[in-house]
């Protein structure tokens, strides 16, 4: 069965003028009749169904082409594009959590550039804003290398609002010099009393550090393993008591 260019617009559910639009681009097929008007078969119904549906889904008209023309696989195009489309949906929930979270603040235009700038950055970026917070801080050797790895904060794809507004105190927190002289001496004290057994558990060892991060660390110390449990999605630490 035939179809004008009026019927086959209304099997597709788009309008004349899209169908005229393909036909021009080639990606539906007609004849001319005698009488100049176009006509579309069974596979111009079929190629339009297609070429909707993909549009539908945000894939560009020379894509569609390509899959109409077998140049690529629809396989192939469907997992390009949800990959794509996984990538828009981070970005997105991104924005909506800066958004959320200077809405919250009432935050001024610097601050809001700011959050911006942070929560913009690359995974690798990120990771290199805390690599060199911790190696000014605890140094890069070998004994510390599993409490360097437990302080990573890695903020997820999929971060909520609270997610992203702890990454953004932290890596406030980690850029500011008064904190990481503090965490330094903090440091220096604990290479002091660990020795050559960083990671032991004993209640002595466990008092001396106590003392210590009352001490040196302070507060701060305390507020940056909150804001790191957030980020990193595990169970908020308790407070030391003392």
């Amino acid at each position: 069965m035939e179809h004008s260019i009026g019927g086959l617009a209304r099997l597709g559910g788009v309008t004349v003028k899209a169908v005229r639009h393909y036909s021009e681009l080639g990606l539906l097929r007609s004849h001319r009749t005698a009488a100049g008007h176009r006509r579309y078969d069974a596979d111009a119904v079929a190629r339009l169904d297609l070429i909707r549906t993909l549009r539908s889904l945000g894939i560009d008209l020379p894509t569609v082409r390509a899959v109409l023309e077998r140049e690529r696989t629809l396989a192939d195009v469907l997992t390009a594009h949800a990959a794509a489309v996984a990538l828009q949906i981070r970005t997105l929930r991104l924005q909506h959590a800066v958004l959320s979270v200077a809405a919250h603040r009432h935050s001024t235009p610097e601050e809001l550039e700011l959050m911006h700038e942070l929560t913009a950055q690359s995974e690798e970026e990120r990771r290199a804003l805390i690599a060199d917070f911790l190696t000014s801080t605890l140094g890069d050797d070998q004994d510390f290398a599993a409490i360097r790895q437990n302080l990573t904060p890695v903020l997820p794809d999929d971060a909520d609002v609270g997610q992203v507004e702890a990454w953004l105190e932290l890596a406030a927190l980690v850029q500011d010099d008064d904190f990481r002289a503090a965490v330094r001496r903090l440091a220096s004290g604990y290479r002091a009393i660990a020795t050559d057994a960083p990671l032991r558990h004993d209640p002595e060892f466990r008092d001396r550090l106590i003392a210590l991060r009352r001490t040196e660390a302070g507060p701060q110390w305390d507020r940056y393993l909150e804001l790191l449990a957030v980020v990193n999605g595990w169970t908020p630490p308790s407070r030391i008591a003392g």
